[in-house]
């Protein structure tokens, strides 16, 4: 393990000088200020209209690599700079990209800039993997940048497979915790009980918020959860879904892209090449299952998209060493024993029975078991709900109220 700080410092120092069309200040990332927050990543189509205009304007010929949307509302966007910027402080071309990490906040107005090195996990300082092994024991670091201030951003994957991004000062004392979250950055999870509100009723500190925070939004709907809290979707100016909680007063809580996968930053990965751990989980789990596609997170991780035997289609997310993470049809947050199914991929079998011995009932949810099984629920046209099992070939098993 190497500890050598002032020669990265030094370089990172020199390395946050770059000649570009852009000449605003090096500051900390503000989204990361509190010691804990959460983020997710969303396609770069969903940023703010004054965002994407200022990164247009500021750093012409630009990438927008990711972005990511904290739980606060405000946006880090990474920006990877035209390859052939030049360092003021060198006298040729650098020949790698430079990427500059641009914070703005919830109105979508600029806060801050900084760029960001690469560096080898075997180059941290001892400190910052002290603290790691000590806090977070079975971790495994995936990424570390040195940043134009001397500090370190870090990514490691927690025993418990999630993503977390932690920041160190240059002298390796930790500063903050950012949690990403696949499916959104909701403090709760929606129930059953979720009561539609009328936009008209909503509480004004709700609708204040909005048209402060998101000048020319729509609010499209509102629904009180079993809690009393409130969840607000809006389209925002630039035409990006969001979903917005708020507590029972209508103070804001959080911020959420409308979706379940929002990262549009996937590479494809040829079949031929997936590891042998996800295939064998596929033929183990899935017999006679075909793979369809699969692509590879920026995290590391892969999703993979199946046809099982039966006709449905399912999507698979695996870590970045192959182990199971969940499953589902569009990402939703389901145990390993259990993945959600499409309703019209449904085989016909099951359809046929439900449509036959409960007429005009309408299926509100399909999964399907790690033994191929499958599990359907119903609300029939006397508004009961049942949770129907079928075999998987589709041959009914049995029924229970799910009142």
């Amino acid at each position: 393990m190497k500890n050598s700080k002032n020669p990265l410092i030094a370089f990172a120092l020199s390395f946050a000088i770059f000649s570009c069309t852009n000449n605003e200040p090096s500051s900390s990332n503000p989204a990361s200020s509190a010691v804990s927050t959460s983020y997710e990543v969303i396609a770069a189509s969903a940023l703010p209209t004054t965002i994407s205009n200022y990164i247009t304007a500021k750093y012409a010929g630009a990438l927008t690599t990711q972005v990511n949307l904290y739980s606060n509302g405000s946006y880090l966007t990474y920006v990877s700079l035209p390859g052939g910027s030049k360092l003021k402080t060198a006298t040729s071309a650098k020949t790698s990209n430079v990427v500059a990490k641009l914070n703005f906040s919830v109105k979508g107005d600029f806060v801050s800039a900084e760029t960001e090195t690469p560096i080898a996990t075997t180059d941290l300082l001892t400190a910052i993997t002290n603290y790691i092994t000590t806090n977070f024991a079975g971790a495994t670091i995936n990424a570390a940048h040195l940043e134009s201030d001397g500090g370190f951003d870090v990514i490691i994957t927690a025993a418990d497979a999630s993503k977390i991004k932690l920041n160190f000062a240059a002298d390796g004392t930790f500063v903050s915790k950012s949690t990403f979250k696949a499916n959104g950055n909701h403090k709760h999870k929606h129930d059953k009980n979720q009561i539609p509100v009328a936009i008209a009723d909503l509480v004004s500190n709700i609708k204040s918020y909005i048209t402060t925070n998101y000048d020319g939004a729509t609010i499209t709907s509102a629904h009180k959860e079993s809690d009393n809290s409130f969840d607000v979707f809006i389209t925002t100016a630039a035409g990006a879904h969001l979903n917005l909680n708020f507590s029972i007063t209508g103070e804001f809580v959080s911020v959420s892209s409308n979706g379940n996968n929002h990262s549009n930053h996937e590479t494809q990965v040829a079949i031929a090449d997936l590891l042998a751990d996800i295939t064998t989980y596929i033929s183990t789990n899935y017999t006679g299952a075909t793979i369809s596609s699969v692509q590879k997170d920026w995290n590391g991780g892969f999703e993979v998209h199946i046809t099982t035997a039966s006709g449905v289609r399912l999507e698979l997310n695996f870590n970045d060493t192959g182990v199971f993470v969940v499953g589902s049809d569009s990402n939703n947050d389901h145990s390993p024993s259990m993945v959600s199914v499409i309703i019209k991929d449904l085989i016909a079998t099951i359809k046929n029975y439900i449509t036959t011995n409960y007429a005009g009932a309408i299926i509100t949810a399909a999964h399907v078991e790690s033994d191929g099984s499958y599990d359907i629920l119903i609300t029939t046209v006397d508004k009961v709900e049942l949770k129907l099992n079928f075999s998987s070939t589709g041959e009914f098993v049995s029924v229970k109220s799910n009142n």
